[in-house]
């Protein structure tokens, strides 16, 4: 829905990463070569790709971090992240 809602700025997205993994690409092979188990898929209809191997906490302050990253304030994020 993200993605759906600020395709234009959507390419921001690619600077959220780990301490050694990248969270976002634009290629399944770059999320591959980045870790261990990262389990890559597409974000539907978009050409960005999301590791899915994390669990629900590392999800939620993952989607945090992009609304926040896509204009949101502290506290629409955080709402946000409560529909995950």
């Amino acid at each position: 829905v993200l993605y759906r809602c600020h395709a234009k700025s959507f390419h921001q997205v690619l600077d959220i990463r780990g301490r050694d993994r990248l969270y976002f690409a634009t290629s399944e092979q770059a999320l591959l070569q980045s870790g261990k188990s990262t389990n890559p898929k597409e974000i539907p209809g978009s050409g960005f790709w999301v590791i899915t191997n994390s669990n629900t906490t590392k999800k939620k302050s993952m989607l945090t971090r992009v609304a926040e990253t896509l204009g949101y304030s502290a506290a629409e994020a955080e709402k946000i992240r409560d529909y995950l």
